[in-house]
């Protein structure tokens, strides 16, 4: 099987579900005396699972099951991985200044070299949105997905909005992913991602789209001025 980001190498390693480090962030290094916990809803071709005991961070079962390449896995996706660690960080560390002051600037988060850093952050949402479409068989083109990331230009069709959305449990991951289909083409899609209460909701959307979520949303063409931090409500 060939990867589906550069379309020229063998696929041979497993994206994160959730990112590595958010998890270590949030959890510590699990053992098997102190495990994680896993659980997921039903995807096509895939049963339901809950809690399922994870003794180590490197488990298969916190990964995609498609697999990318070495190449796209290591070396040309590392900065956008980097870009979102560094940002999930700041971000939960600064939740309750941020839910004051409904906003934030970029150049807070990255004060070097702040555009192509958040563009980076955009992009890493581009992978996992990507892996997200391969795993569960969702009909939207993958071919636009993979040229934003090799060639480190934003997606057009992906917004993102940050924000703060407290869950009954403390969790890192992504929720279902919701879409709105007509003929069999996805015109939009959102779902979310948490670290805690750290959440970033990411948006596929074609142009015409006005769906709710989008007004508070971001995208590189839009600058990196100033980002909205929303107290968001009624994820599912």
């Amino acid at each position: 099987m060939k990867c589906w980001i550069c379309g020229d190498e063998e696929a041979a390693t497993r994206e994160h579900l959730a990112k590595a480090s958010d998890l270590k962030e949030l959890f510590g290094k699990p053992s098997q005396q102190r495990p994680l916990y896993f659980s997921a809803n039903h995807r096509p071709g895939k049963p339901r699972r809950r809690n399922v005991r994870v003794g180590s961070l490197k488990s298969d079962t916190l990964k995609f099951a498609h697999r990318i390449c070495l190449s796209c896995n290591s070396k040309r996706t590392q900065p956008y991985d980097y870009a979102w660690e560094h940002c999930s960080r700041e971000l939960r560390a600064a939740l309750p200044r941020l839910l004051a002051q409904g906003s934030f600037r970029a150049n807070w988060l990255f004060p070097y070299d702040t555009r192509r850093a958040m563009r980076c952050v955009h992009l890493y949402f581009t992978k996992l949105l990507g892996c997200l479409v391969v795993e569960g068989g969702i009909p939207i083109d993958i071919a636009p997905l993979a040229d934003a990331i090799t060639n480190e230009h934003p997606s057009p069709h992906l917004f993102l909005a940050f924000g703060h959305l407290p869950l009954p449990l403390e969790m890192a991951g992504g929720s279902d992913v919701h879409t709105a289909q007509l003929d069999g083409k996805v015109y939009f899609a959102t779902w979310f991602y948490n670290v805690g209460d750290l959440a970033v909701n990411v948006l596929y959307s074609l142009p015409g789209e006005q769906r709710q979520g989008l007004e508070v949303a971001w995208h590189p063409r839009m600058g990196a001025q100033r980002l909205r931090f929303t107290e968001f409500e009624g994820a599912d």
